[in-house]
Order: structure tokens, then sequence, then C-alpha cells
């Protein structure tokens, strides 16, 4: 066997028809002569292995008698180069080349014709840990492209009438031919002339000049659920960049929460430090403190140690069924750091009880 069409590919003799796809996916990729450091020589090598092993009956020959696929130009058994000429993109399943020069090279039926869309859009906003937990409504003003407000995307003047588009006859497409080392490549491409709509208007939009879109500043009303985190990512359809016959792209927008002067959190709980005391910490008692939601009013336990935490329900992160996380109190005994001669004799009188 003179050439080893799975060696080409880098593949097993087992692989099975996806794994030889993707295999010639990748090679294709990275050999196809139209990009920079592509090998045509080795770019047809590992397309007629791919048109040999994609091919159940090819390979199973290919498999049995080895030359019979060794290369290009042995008759009707044999690699055509000018398969792609015959096929003529006609919706018909070529071992999967139709599908991967479309998605590749842009070469596609018109049986396959998929709608065009505009560039998404990612942004950054800041947030206050407040509006973190209970949500917000932000305003945001992006200048990008949108549907022309005057003729609303149709690229028409307000009364004009359409006519069928001459250069494609109202299909919306147009055939090209390009020479290519298999052979001429018959192509449907979109008509530039009427943007794929197979009509144009007698009077064109002046603000967009017929295009159906124009670039200007546009105010966005971001709805900010309640519980998002850091990092987060909201996605709103649709409100990325237009596109002139199809549809517009997503944007995404990046949440940056800011810290809190003493709140941290940590899942739907929240989490602070109250400092208490020592006589407190030992006697126990009340004491009011500042939530993420108002002043509410706590119990400090007789005893409590340094490090102990107390837990408020319901006071926490909404969450989407309704409920809320706790409030997590780690309480910290403050130790006084000067005694009067009073306070000190009754320490040493408590130690004396072993207090």
């Amino acid at each position: 066997m003179s050439v080893d069409y799975y060696q080409v590919l880098g593949i097993e003799k087992g692989a099975s028809k996806d794994d030889i796809k993707k295999a010639y996916r990748k090679l294709a990729h990275k050999y196809h002569p139209d990009k920079q450091g592509g090998d045509e020589k080795k770019f047809k090598e590992i397309s007629e292995a791919y048109y040999v092993l994609s091919d159940d009956t090819r390979r199973t020959q290919y498999d049995q008698y080895g030359r019979a696929f060794s290369g290009a130009g042995r008759g009707s058994q044999g690699f055509d180069p000018n398969f792609w000429q015959n096929a003529d993109f006609g919706g018909q399943d070529f071992g999967g080349f139709s599908d991967i020069f479309e998605g590749m090279f842009g070469f596609g039926g018109g049986a396959r014709k998929r709608q065009k869309r505009g560039h998404d859009i990612s942004i950054d906003i800041e947030l206050p840990f407040e509006d973190s937990i209970f949500g917000a409504t932000r305003t945001i003003v992006l200048r990008k492209t949108g549907a022309c407000k005057i003729c609303k995307g149709s690229g028409a003047e307000e009364g004009s009438k359409t006519e069928q588009c001459k250069t494609c006859n109202g299909s919306g497409s147009v055939r090209e031919q390009r020479q290519t080392f298999f052979g001429a490549v018959h192509m449907l491409q979109e008509c530039k002339e009427c943007q794929g709509k197979g009509a144009i208007p007698d009077k064109k939009c002046k603000t967009c000049g017929g295009v159906g879109i124009e670039k200007r500043e546009e105010e966005i009303t971001v709805v900010v659920p309640p519980g998002i985190e850091h990092g987060e990512m909201i996605r709103m359809t649709g409100q990325g960049e237009a596109i002139a016959n199809g549809a517009p792209g997503d944007l995404y927008i990046k949440v940056h929460v800011q810290r809190h002067a003493f709140l941290k959190r940590h899942g739907t709980n929240l989490i602070m430090d109250l400092e208490v005391p020592m006589t407190e910490a030992v006697l126990g008692g009340e004491k009011v403190i500042e939530s993420i939601d108002g002043k509410i009013k706590i119990k400090i336990p007789e005893g409590i140690d340094s490090g102990e935490v107390l837990r408020v329900r319901e006071r926490g992160v909404p969450m989407q069924s309704g409920k809320k996380g706790d409030l997590l109190i780690r309480v910290l005994v403050k130790n006084p750091k000067k005694l009067s001669r009073k306070a000190k004799k009754l320490f040493e009188e408590l130690r004396e009880e072993g207090v």
C-alpha cells in the first residue's frame, strides 16, 4: 500500500466515522492553502484520505485492496479531484464534505442557508453590595449598530414600493463558480444588491441608505436579579449589534459587586463580626445591630465564647424559592486594655474564686 490514509489522518484503522471527520476538520484547518502557512499538497492528500475513508464502500475496498485508492486519477474507483463539480452541492450528503467546507470556508448550498447574526457585545458594570442582594434596575447607554429608527429596518422610504431584484431575479442568492484544485466549485452566495431579500425598494431610506441599520447611542434597561454574585453574567438576547437582513447579537453584562463595610457573603448566607465587651459575654444581654435590611435586636447568651456564631434566620440572601438565607454573626469578645483600680480588684477576686 503506497499511501496509508489512516496514517495521513493520524487515526487508528478501527476509527469511527466521527473520529475520521474530527481528524479531517483539524488537519484541513491547519493545511488549507488559503490560510497563512497552508500546504496545498498536504491539504489535497488529507482530502483524498477523507474522501476514501468517509464512505463505507470506498473504505471497505481500500482496506481489502489498498492500491485501488492509492492515488488520484485511477478511473471510477480513484479519488476524483472534480467531484465537487459533480456534486454541485444539491443538498446530498457526500460523506460530510459539504458540512465541513460550509463551516470552514464558507462553501454552502441554498438548501442550508443560515440566518446571519450580528456581533455580541460584552460590557462590565459595578454594583453596590446591597443591589446584588435585593436586585436592581440599571440604565446603560451604548453606542452600537441598531435597526434604523426611520424605516424600522426595512431600508425603504415611507410609502415606497418594492420591486423584484434584477440581479438575483427575486431568489435572494446568486450562483458563483470558483476554481480550486478540486475543480470548479459552484456556490450560492447571498445577493449583495438586495441583501438576500429578493426585492429592493424603489426609494431607499435616506437615513440608513437602504441598509436598514445605523450606528447610534441607545439606552438599555438592565434588570439585575436578586442574589446575583460577583463575576456572574447577565445575557440580554437581541441587544447586541444589529446586522442588515439578519438577527442582532446578544449583550453580555459582567457584574462586579463592591465590597461591603462589614458584611460578607457565603452562598445564600451573610456573615458579619460583632465585638462585645467581656462583661457582656459573661453576663449576656441584648444588642441592636445593623443588618442588610435594617436594624435588628439580638440576644447575647450568657457565657458566650469568642468565635461562637449566632444565627438569625431569614435575614440573608433571597433565593428563587422565595426564602432567604441566614445572617451569621461571629462574636468576638473584646478584652479591656486598661483597668481601673476597682475593676482590677474585682478581677483579682474572680481569679481567687477560680473564674
